[in-house]
């Protein structure tokens, strides 16, 4: 070893978020500037799990209005689903953008942010 990467320090948050999502038709959505200074929120859920599933909801509502009165703020889906039928069914039910099923991103954050389930 070299040490070149020591002392070793996490990416910084931009890389781990990436640049590709995916919308609720499958189609890429690549990163922009309108998400610059903008607060982000990651939504970790899956299909399965019941609380989520009443929760998601009520998050769209709030989403909804807060951006119909400008608030600088994007969600994005972070799916713990098995399967990517369970993912595409769940996430049609959210306005936001979402990491691609089974993205590696989504379990790089979730160690990042100490996420261990739902």
């Amino acid at each position: 070893p070299e040490g070149k990467k020591f002392p070793w320090r996490p990416p910084p948050l931009n890389d781990l978020i990436g640049d590709v999502f995916v919308n609720q038709d499958g189609a890429e959505v690549k990163r922009s500037e309108s998400f610059k200074d903008k607060v982000l929120g990651i939504y970790f859920s899956a299909h399965w799990c019941g609380p989520c599933k009443a929760f998601t909801p009520k998050l769209a509502e709030s989403y909804k209005k807060l951006k119909d009165q400008g608030k600088d703020f994007e969600i994005l889906f972070a799916s713990s689903d098995r399967d990517e039928s369970s993912f595409k069914e769940y996430f049609g039910t959210m306005p936001w953008l979402a990491f691609p099923f089974e993205d590696d991103r989504i379990s790089d954050l979730a160690s990042r942010f100490g996420f261990r389930g739902i």
